[in-house]
């Protein structure tokens, strides 16, 4: 054995003696500590004193502590000093906390309206870059359970998840990606996802999340405003409720207006099969032309951000992929809705923009001819000299004439 051998196991002998002694006399101090505050009423009046004074400041400043270390979302390469799930464990978190419940309901400074379960959804690096936690977020249901167990919100704020107070609830921060950051790339988003959507299951069970929520909180508008689309999210929670589906928001949107502006292509895929799955009888393809308060509809949307082409072809798909999984279905070769409904729908619900009209009659051109003979033969049987011939683009000018006198003795 060489001497640079014999000088790399001197040192790491000595590196372990090093550690053991340390933790020795970290024992030592600690047994003397408690030996000191068991015999405090032994000792002089001085002593009691300073005694109580250094408690005080010692309990102090180990509330102070964990206060920070719930609230610390700032993340920095190697400076992250917040919870940890690949660090801390639940029963070391509860161990402290139960201690200093109190610290739950403290906001993270004066100027800021954050509580620390607040803070666990999302953090921050020194280029001012938001995004989501994944090391702190796993621990957000314990804390949520320690709050409501020492009542320490009111009863409908759920433990704090529900509290807004000048920013989005826990529950809608749940919904978010990491967008325009070096982070956001395919692979972190979908281990974000999968993160995200392991902790939706498990407030559910724990009956923290509720379906009512869903709406209420506009939980899948949010999630559909992502560049991301964060697909298993998506599909939690419009099963568990579809009705969300059809739920306006914030200036008369749909999620599918969300998806088609401000998601990506497989966003808006992924919406509208779901509104077929869910609706497939005509409500389905309406969602595609509901106008929102600026009249404008997902549609419109999707062409402007995608191309016409490529939105037609992704709707097209989407129509024929779904019949064919519902082929014993009776609804129209075409496509899983019922042409008739739809078209009828479509043209007397001032909501739907004409645009759907015209999507319809190109899509299936025969249904007019069909409606043509059913309308011919009912006015030949009627009376004869009442049947007259009309064009096919005579007969969609006569409905999209028909529709707009509808719409206007409606709102009239």
């Amino acid at each position: 054995m060489d001497d640079a051998d014999t000088n790399n196991e001197e040192d790491q002998q000595y590196g372990e003696e090093e550690i053991v002694n340390t933790a020795a006399a970290k024992q030592r101090r600690l047994l003397k500590l408690i030996s000191v505050l068991e015999k405090k009423a032994k000792f002089s009046l001085r002593t009691r004193n300073k005694t109580d004074e250094l408690v005080e400041n010692f309990l102090a400043n180990l509330e102070d502590d964990v206060h920070d270390m719930l609230c610390d979302n700032y993340i920095d390469a190697g400076n992250y000093s917040g919870l940890d799930s690949d660090r801390d464990t639940e029963a070391e978190v509860e161990a402290i906390v139960r201690i200093f419940p109190e610290v739950l309901t403290r906001r993270e400074d004066d100027e800021n309206f954050y509580y620390p379960i607040q803070l666990l959804t999302f953090a921050h690096d020194e280029d001012g870059n938001w995004r989501c936690n994944v090391k702190a977020v796993s621990f957000i249901p314990l804390i949520a359970r320690i709050a409501i167990e020492f009542d320490l919100f009111e009863e409908e704020e759920r433990g704090g998840l529900l509290c807004e107070d000048g920013k989005i609830n826990v529950l809608q921060d749940l919904m978010l990606s990491d967008n325009q950051t070096e982070l956001s790339n395919q692979e972190h988003n979908e281990y974000l996802d999968t993160k995200y959507l392991q902790l939706l299951i498990q407030l559910r069970k724990l009956g923290y999340v509720k379906k009512e929520d869903i709406q209420r909180n506009g939980l899948l508008h949010r999630l559909c405003r992502n560049d991301y689309f964060a697909e298993k999210r998506f599909r939690f929670l419009a099963e568990w409720d579809p009705s969300a589906l059809t739920q306006t928001y914030h200036d008369g949107q749909l999620p599918i207006h969300c998806a088609a502006e401000m998601s990506s292509i497989q966003g808006f895929r992924s919406v509208f099969e779901a509104g077929i799955h869910y609706y497939p009888k005509k409500k389905g393809i309406s969602l595609l032309f509901r106008k929102d308060v600026h009249d404008e509809t997902p549609f419109q949307f999707a062409c402007r951000n995608f191309g016409y082409q490529t939105v037609v072809k992704v709707i097209e798909e989407t129509l024929v992929d779904h019949h064919h999984l519902n082929d014993d279905s009776d609804d129209d070769a075409n496509g899983p809705y019922n042409i008739v409904d739809a078209l009828m729908t479509a043209a007397i619900d001032e909501d739907i923009h004409l645009d759907c009209v015209y999507f319809l009659l190109r899509r299936q051109p025969d249904i007019l001819q069909k409606l043509l003979s059913s309308a011919s033969l009912s006015s030949l049987s009627s009376s004869p000299q009442a049947a007259t011939p009309l064009s096919v683009s005579d007969s969609i000018g006569n409905i999209i004439d028909h529709s707009k006198k509808v719409r206007k003795r409606k709102r009239g």
